[in-house]
């Protein structure tokens, strides 16, 4: 099914997620959030192989790319609040276009989630990312 490298690509890249949230509710704490960026690299370099050059480095994501990892250099010189800001913004950009598969796929196959993610807060949020009348990004 998996071989050793995925195996270890989706530890990581869980391990980073963990280390951003943490790092996130410990109010912005500086290494947290170097800790979870490396590991959700390292993760996803194990995962897609070489093709993680091609995904970060492609002409229309060059405005993700480089706030992505703008920010994990402002999170690294020492202004984690504003580095995350600006890392989050390359998120969206880097995969935007990916949000809307996976909070499908969350609702339809982990149990509880479409609960939580029908909530009214959490529901705006959703209906805005799965709006596909948008145009894509």
């Amino acid at each position: 099914m998996f071989d050793d490298n995925k195996k270890i690509g989706i530890g990581c890249c869980g391990l980073g997620v963990l280390c951003l949230f943490l790092g996130l509710f410990l109010l912005f704490d500086r290494t947290l959030l170097a800790l979870g960026n490396v590991a959700f690299l390292l993760g996803l370099g194990l995962l897609m192989g070489k093709k993680v050059i091609k995904f970060f480095f492609r002409r229309e994501k060059w405005k993700g790319t480089s706030a992505f990892f703008a920010g994990i250099t402002v999170i690294i010189i020492g202004w984690p609040f504003f580095g995350f800001l600006i890392e989050m913004y390359g998120v969206w950009k880097l995969f935007a276009a990916f949000l809307p598969n996976l909070i499908s796929s969350l609702q339809y196959t982990v149990p509880g989630a479409s609960i939580v993610l029908n909530t009214w807060p959490i529901s705006m949020v959703v209906s805005a990312i799965k709006d596909t009348r948008r145009l894509p990004l």
